[in-house]
């Protein structure tokens, strides 16, 4: 029996081919995903990509072990931790400019 990524591309679509992000709410391409993350991929790439093409594989290829891992396996901190770790560094910050 086949495996479905034996049909898909190998390689991503155009630049000018886009889908819709549930995170940003709008079109993107492909290239945006893979540096969305602070220079890494989203960690949404793979569920959003799948159906183009063999994502999972052009991206273990083009990534390293750590970065691929850090991407898709790492747990990341939720959004409303990272946004109080951000106003708590703002603040501190701030406490040191005055």
């Amino acid at each position: 029996m086949s495996d479905k990524t034996d049909t898909l591309p190998k390689e991503p679509p155009a630049e000018d081919f886009t889908i819709r992000c549930p995170r940003l709410g709008h079109q993107i391409n492909f290239s945006y995903c893979q540096i969305e993350n602070s220079g890494i991929p989203c960690f949404k790439t793979l569920d959003c990509w799948y159906t183009y093409f063999d994502v999972q594989s052009f991206l273990e290829d083009k990534l390293s072990k750590d970065d691929f891992k850090k991407a898709f396996v790492e747990k990341g901190q939720p959004k409303v931790l990272s946004l109080l770790d951000l106003i708590e560094k703002a603040k501190a910050k701030k406490g040191k400019k005055s």
